[in-house]
């Protein structure tokens, strides 16, 4: 029997959260709240993210709470994650009959790296290889902000970038791939190990090389570089309409959704007063 169950997959899944540098995170025993900072955003990630919500207090309480931090940032609204650990149970219905509007659905998708590696058909003119120097961060870095449509960094930002992607690589804690068609940087994709468990992130193809299985090829090098440095479960949050096909025929099970809903401020719910 496998040691990897459906709920040790799901705790594995809540457990994945991306903390990027500059942002501000309220954590509490109810929820975790975190305002991205403004290089992290892009047209459809907002800046305010409820990332996890497990708590024994009603969801009315925990909304006005949340509500009072985004107030407080200036920012119009937040975004709140529910999935299968969310509490309490009716937290999704309790969202909406606030006036939640859900705006995004990822499903939580694994596979375990004991079994034999998929072969994905890359084709033969895309190349991949790892981000392990100054060249190919830039190229990977280019890549990232053009394809989420990013603010462009300045060299301070990157050359502080580089120093921490290094580092990491240094300690296989956190890495990153670079797929080019014909030489041209085209995809791109990193991987966390957290003890036995690869959290794979961060993938993006440039439009003009989608479908030429540029995605593949990272998705298989990451695969294979977490397998090698002892990972036993590969773990993904995906979209079925872009990466999940790709990631359920590489062997990937679907272990359930989380969906996001946007929660405005109470005063931007209300309708303007009629003298």
């Amino acid at each position: 029997m496998s040691p990897w169950t459906p709920q040790r997959v799901l705790d594995a899944a809540t457990a994945m959260e991306w903390q990027p540098d500059g942002a501000i995170e309220v954590r509490t025993d109810d929820y975790r709240l975190i305002r991205y900072p403004d290089w992290a955003l892009d047209p459809t990630f907002p800046a305010a993210q409820v990332t996890r919500s497990r708590s024994d207090r009603s969801v009315g309480d925990l909304v006005d709470e949340v509500l009072a931090h985004v107030r407080s940032w200036g920012l119009l609204g937040v975004a709140w994650w529910v999935s299968p650990a969310s509490r309490p149970e009716d937290t999704e219905g309790q969202l909406r009959v606030r006036g939640g509007k859900r705006i995004d659905t990822v499903q939580i998708l694994a596979r375990e790296l004991s079994k034999r590696l998929p072969d994905l058909a890359v084709p033969a003119g895309v190349s991949v290889e790892l981000v392990d120097d100054e060249r190919t961060f830039l190229a990977a870095s280019r890549v990232t902000v053009r394809g989420w449509g990013r603010k462009e960094p300045d060299e301070a930002s990157l050359a502080t970038d580089l120093a921490t992607a290094l580092s990491d690589l240094a300690t296989w804690t956190n890495f990153r791939v670079l797929a080019s068609l014909a030489g041209t940087p085209a995809s791109t994709g990193g991987a966390t190990l957290n003890d036995e468990v690869a959290q794979l992130w961060g993938a993006v193809t440039l439009p003009a090389f989608r479908h030429r299985g540029s995605y593949r090829a990272v998705l298989a090098e990451r695969l294979r570089l977490a397998r090698d440095h002892d990972a036993e479960l590969a773990l993904v949050k995906g979209r079925a309409e872009t990466s999940g096909p790709i990631l359920l025929r590489a062997g990937f099970t679907h272990y359930g959704e989380e969906r996001c809903y946007w929660l405005p401020r109470e005063e931007f719910r209300r309708p303007p007063v009629v003298p």
